[in-house]
């Protein structure tokens, strides 16, 4: 904010107190012949027709290339007419290669300061390099609440063959951050707000802070940032914010019934979404999801976000899963974790995960009853235009955790073992017209174990990986897929799409294994309105040893209801 006019005051001072002033030129803009003395010729011409700007401009340039090779204290001091032509007379002196900067009468001062920086001495060959030791010193000052702080130029002398600058700082008030105001009010809590954003109340005032606003408000998607702006007053920095609220929360669902399954009574199957960003206006979120598509078959996620875990820069995520395959297992999952942001484009997650697997009446031994304990991180750094429905640029997910499992209730021992769980995706985008978007992805995973069960594995097929097939069609211990999307914008967030999804899955379990490359074909769309979100897409899926066919073909839709 200040950068702009605080270089213009520190070359100003350096100019004016190391230099001295320049002469002042009458106003005749008529081209005269000049000679300038007293300059070597390589630096200035010995003869030239130029009028009063060009003499100007000569002079500034004269100057800075004299200072560059070391004539530190050049300057032109006087200016006479003789007979037609204008004689320009200056002063070279003689070069400097050794020149010390310090600060006077701050002692005091600057030993209030933590970790204030050196003066970088012995690094001095110019003087854009004391402006950059100036602005080095200036930066530090800003980031640690004093943003009006300047250096002037002191004094300058020559000992012993060396040119000694004096600056003399002018540190200006100290200010902390004393209030944020939010607009419109209700939206969400300033103590929330200021604390992610790091604008502690009573904390030193940072430039940073401030210019990473709209970065950090980017990642609440429940959140826009409109303007923000900040005054000053009696020490105390006050800043507003405009922001606008954005729809996200959901809530979806569909209920059916069906026939039990040995023909007596009704089952209830169907869907169920919620979506809750924001509670108590504090960023927390809940998510539940409740998928029974079939009976004796189904799927329960649910989710919180806890962020800025008791003012710290973690954010706090728990989640519960639970999944029945018929009768075949039931897996359930719970996690721990703590999400961290160190920079702009970097967010890392450090997690705990158990994992137990129940065997129901798998008469085909593939599944097994289990127990891990797994520790994981993942990293997600990205580059895109904007975060959610980015348009241009990359986005990459790595993950890994290692884990302590324990098989029980099996005929043969199996000893205590480790294992890998492994996950990498990358996705890009390339916008190659005003409304066409190529999408890219590549994801893959990998899990290494000596005794792997059917309930071990990842789950693959359906909407959000290999489409024309149905949900979690597939298992896999190993996996590649590569998704190709071509997607037409009818306006900024709806779309036409055309995609192509291939894959390469295997597995190797105690009871067997087995390998196939499903790949699916076929396009749709998906529009976003005030309203909810809608997608259509028809897929016809091919796997080894059958071709695409319409006849099983799928059909993914979805609308979700926002709020």
């Amino acid at each position: 904010m200040y950068r702009q006019f605080r270089k213009h005051i520190t070359s100003c001072c350096l100019v004016l107190g190391m230099l001295g002033n320049l002469f002042a030129q009458t106003a005749d803009s008529i081209s005269q012949v000049v000679v300038f003395v007293g300059i070597d010729d390589k630096y200035a011409p010995k003869r030239s027709v130029l009028d009063v700007n060009e003499i100007e401009a000569t002079k500034k340039s004269v100057i800075s290339e004299l200072r560059q090779d070391g004539y530190w204290l050049a300057s032109f001091d006087s200016v006479r007419m003789d007979s037609d032509t204008l004689k320009v007379f200056g002063y070279q002196g003689r070069s400097f290669d050794d020149v010390e900067i310090s600060i006077v009468d701050a002692e005091d001062m600057i030993n209030n300061l933590t970790r204030f920086p050196k003066i970088k001495s012995n690094k001095i060959s110019s003087p854009e390099q004391i402006e950059s030791e100036i602005e080095r010193l200036l930066d530090y000052l800003e980031m640690n609440g004093y943003p009006f702080a300047t250096f002037f130029m002191d004094s300058s002398s020559m000992i012993d063959d060396k040119l000694w600058v004096q600056l003399r700082l002018d540190i200006g008030s100290k200010i902390t951050y004393d209030s944020l105001v939010v607009n419109p009010a209700g939206l969400v809590k300033p103590v929330f707000l200021s604390k992610y954003l790091g604008l502690d109340f009573g904390e030193n005032y940072d430039e940073r802070d401030l210019a990473q606003v709209e970065d950090k408000i980017q990642h609440l998607p429940f959140l826009s940032l409109e303007k923000v702006s900040t005054s000053f007053q009696l020490k105390k920095a006050r800043v507003e914010m405009d922001l606008i609220h954005r729809k996200v929360n959901y809530f979806d669902g569909i209920l059916g019934l069906v026939p039990g399954q040995d023909g007596e009574g009704v089952e209830v199957t169907g869907e169920l979404d919620l979506s809750i960003s924001n509670l108590f206006q504090s960023g927390k979120k809940v998510e539940v999801n409740w998928k029974k598509l079939e009976p004796g078959a189904q799927q329960l996620h649910a989710a919180y976000l806890h962020p800025i875990l008791l003012g710290s820069p973690l954010d706090f995520y728990f989640s519960l899963d639970q999944i029945r395959q018929d009768t075949i297992y039931s897996n359930r999952s719970l996690q721990f974790a703590f999400d961290y942001r160190p920079s702009r484009s970097v967010s890392m997650r450090m997690s705990y995960e158990n994992l137990l697997g129940n065997e129901l009446d798998d008469r085909s031994g593939a599944s097994g009853d289990f127990d891990i304990d797994y520790y994981g991180l993942s990293i997600d750094w990205y580059k895109l235009d904007q975060l959610y429905n980015p348009k241009s640029g990359f986005q990459t997910q790595w993950s890994i955790n290692i884990g302590k499992k324990s098989v029980t209730n099996t005929g043969t021992p199996i000893p205590e073992s480790t294992q890998y769980r492994l996950r990498a995706t990358l996705e890009y985008y390339k916008k190659i017209s005003a409304r066409s978007v190529l999408y890219l992805a590549s994801k893959n995973g990998v899990i290494f174990n000596d005794y792997l069960y059917l309930n071990d594995l990842f789950r693959l097929g359906g909407l959000k990986t290999i489409r024309g097939f149905n949900e979690l069609e597939f298992f896999a211990s190993r996996y590649a897929l590569i998704n190709l999307e071509w997607r037409y914008y009818v306006d900024t967030n709806s779309y036409l799409v055309a995609f192509y999804d291939q894959s390469f899955l295997s597995y190797e379990i105690l009871s067997g294994s087995f390998s196939d490359q499903p790949s699916g074909l076929g396009a749709g769309m998906q529009f976003n309105t005030d309203q909810g979100n809608f997608k259509i897409l028809y897929g016809l899926g091919k796997r080894d040893g059958a071709s695409f066919s319409f006849a099983s073909s799928k059909i993914h839709f979805g609308y979700t209801a926002i709020f």
